[in-house]
């Protein structure tokens, strides 16, 4: 069946990571912004929070609603400044061939939706700012809260990797037939293993072997899925 619909995570997905997250780059630059004293507490917190998240510490969805409140507690308080400032960052790791395969994609009629456990703000931010947000029907992800120009905290709705899968599934429906998932980490696995035509993004050509027992499909780039589209 030829795909007509896409998924696609963010983090490490639709933009490279070298090495950090969204989330993580967002915590880094809050720990810039805490000053010493009594702050010092937040500033552990952050760093313990992002190296957490590195090493895969928070998995399945009790860690992962443990990490979205322990990420919101590092970050409560920052200035909107520095999420635009993260989204700047992180937009700029989208490559001009990346940009141009999203838009061929969604020329040539393919649904797209953004599915991701990482935050909302900075996901719309970035494929805003990247120019890419039209090709995506919807993004669905973890909004912050937001007062006074600052953060107060995050609103968890896409929580862990069978969170993804359920509203997947509550978007376009509970047949996989036609569905490209498109992931890089252990919360895509669920939504990989249901889609009928599951793609890993794999730069640094690990992942193969990690993963040889799945029926997945490997690309190291967003602009090599029109190509690999081809082949299925």
């Amino acid at each position: 069946m030829t795909p007509h619909t896409i998924i696609w995570d963010f983090d490490g997905t639709l933009y490279p990571l070298l090495p950090y997250d969204s989330e993580q780059i967002l915590m880094r630059l809050s720990r810039t912004h805490l000053e010493n004293g009594v702050h010092g507490l937040r500033r552990f917190l952050g760093r313990w929070v992002s190296y957490g998240d590195m090493h895969q510490w928070f998995r399945g969805r009790p860690l992962r609603k443990l990490y979205n409140r322990l990420y919101g507690c590092s970050i409560k308080g920052m200035p909107v400044s520095l999420l635009y400032r993260a989204i700047d960052d992180i937009s700029a790791l989208i490559t001009p061939e990346d940009k141009n395969a999203l838009h061929l994609l969604h020329e040539n009629g393919l649904r797209m939706l953004v599915i991701s456990c990482g935050t909302l703000d900075l996901c719309e931010g970035v494929l805003q700012k990247a120019g890419v947000r039209n090709c995506f029907e919807s993004v669905a992800a973890n909004p912050f809260r937001l007062k006074n120009e600052k953060i107060e905290g995050v609103v968890p709705r896409v929580v862990s990797a069978y969170d993804k899968l359920f509203t997947a599934r509550t978007l376009v429906g509970k047949s996989p037939k036609g569905i490209v998932a498109v992931g890089d980490g252990y919360t895509d696995i669920p939504l990989l293993d249901w889609a009928q035509f599951p793609v890993m993004m794999d730069p640094g050509h690990s992942k193969q072997t990690k993963y040889a027992g799945k029926p997945y499909y490997f690309m190291d780039s967003v602009s090599a899925l029109p190509r690999l589209l081809t082949q299925l």
